[in-house]
């Protein structure tokens, strides 16, 4: 399956560990991850001016889950579906990558709940539903 991991998600993985850290790494171990720039911008930019990450660290996080993740091209202007229209890059990334899923904490994504045939869930909610056996 392929899945779209919202920003929030990737920082709170990388950052703090926990549910997302293990929903990231299940994805990246079961089934195919898709991003664009902007999403690895947002991280970029979070990581290294909020958390103080250099960018070289910020980098190497990422750099084993994205060698093999689907790099989408998203157009400059997406269509509006969320309350946030900063968010709709997440679901046009997921419409370009064919993306059965988003994996998100976003209130305003999870607000959509499907979009094209694709569903929004929590990292949380992504755990208990797909991976009873793959827990990390």
């Amino acid at each position: 399956m392929i899945v779209v991991i919202d920003s929030g998600v990737w920082i709170s993985a990388l950052q703090f560990g926990g549910t997302p850290l293990i929903t990231v790494r299940s994805l990246f171990r079961y089934h195919q991850i898709a991003i664009c720039a902007p999403i690895l911008v947002e991280i970029h930019r979070i990581l290294t001016l909020k958390f103080g990450w250099p960018t070289s660290r910020v980098q190497g996080a990422l750099d084993d889950y994205l060698d093999y993740a689907i790099h989408v091209t998203i157009p400059d202007e997406c269509p509006h579906v969320c309350r946030d229209a900063n968010d709709d890059m997440i679901f046009e990334s997921a419409v370009v990558a064919g993306a059965e899923l988003i994996v998100s904490g976003d209130r305003d994504l999870l607000a959509v709940k499907h979009y094209k045939g694709i569903r929004v869930l929590t990292p949380k909610a992504f755990l208990d539903e797909y991976t009873e056996f793959e827990r990390i």
